[in-house]
């Protein structure tokens, strides 16, 4: 079986981390077992979020209706009944 990475537990990381947890959980997305994962590198978990943020949260970069095409196909690439 291929190693795991296992989530990080909420009480390891700080507040602001904790918070973007919290956000994303209330979202929907990103998936927060992801951010949980990337928390072992905060570095990483703070490119990946900053990025994320600003492509579906932050303005209208993109258009709402690509937005959502995006995340079918996610979804349906994960076998996910998104």
């Amino acid at each position: 079986m291929p190693a795991r990475i296992e989530p990080i537990e909420d009480g390891t990381v700080s507040a602001q981390v904790q918070e973007q947890f919290r956000i994303a959980e209330e979202r929907g997305a990103p998936n927060s077992t992801l951010l949980r994962i990337l928390a072992r590198d905060p570095n990483s978990l703070t490119t990946f979020y900053d990025a994320w943020n600003q492509v579906f949260y932050a303005g209208e970069r993109l258009d709402h209706g690509l937005k959502e095409i995006v995340r079918v196909r996610m979804a349906r690439l994960r076998q996910c009944g998104y």
